[in-house]
């Protein structure tokens, strides 16, 4: 079983070699799918920031935001790059700093991929909203044959595990999420796309 210390050892040890130009040109097709769900300037906790990749993208676009990561090394990346860039945020490692608080928008990319059983991860992100709030994940998807590469390409490093559409939406279920839009991206076609992004909100109570 993956736990959240064995991605935060893999991780500060992979956060200076983590970018590349295929990563790069991956996250920028998602991007473009999720910029659609993000309104200008939103208020947005991006969890799981990594390198800064989206929490840039969402500074770019005026949004405030709490930029979180368990790996030390890869939020260091991040804020360096905000800064250069002329942004600011909130940056951390320290999750009782985001206890008690809640945002509009919650952004959770490319961190599902490492669990096997994303429930518990579901769950406390649902915490993290604001009534009326919106959470947006991505997954590697299983029905597609670019997510069974990325997951075989994988096992050199740190394992990934696809998920399907329908296994996306029943975790959202049982999580207390309802799933209100979901897309591909790499590319934007139905089932074939590489990465599952799934928009969710609060299941009424």
């Amino acid at each position: 079983m993956t736990l959240p210390e064995d991605i935060r050892q893999h991780f500060n040890r992979r956060a200076a070699h983590y970018d590349n130009p295929v990563t790069a040109f991956i996250g920028e097709r998602e991007l473009r799918l999720i910029r659609k769900l993000v309104p200008r300037g939103s208020t947005v906790l991006d969890y799981g920031c990594g390198t800064g990749r989206t929490t840039i993208d969402l500074l770019r676009r005026g949004c405030r935001v709490t930029a979180f990561d368990i790996s030390q090394e890869m939020i260091r990346l991040a804020e360096s790059r905000a800064g250069q860039l002329g942004f600011s945020a909130e940056f951390t490692t320290d999750a009782d700093q985001l206890a008690g608080r809640v945002w509009p928008l919650v952004t959770c990319i490319g961190v599902l991929d490492y669990y096997v059983d994303t429930q518990p991860l579901l769950e406390l992100l649902g915490s993290y909203l604001a009534l009326g709030g919106r959470l947006i994940v991505t997954y590697p998807n299983a029905l597609s044959p670019l997510g069974w590469a990325y997951a075989l390409g994988s096992r050199f490093h740190f394992p990934v595990i696809p998920h399907t559409p329908h296994y996306a939406r029943q975790v959202a279920f049982r999580s207390g999420l309802q799933s209100i839009r979901l897309g591909y991206a790499f590319p934007a076609i139905p089932f074939l796309g590489h990465t599952l992004v799934i928009e969710m909100a609060k299941s009424a109570q």
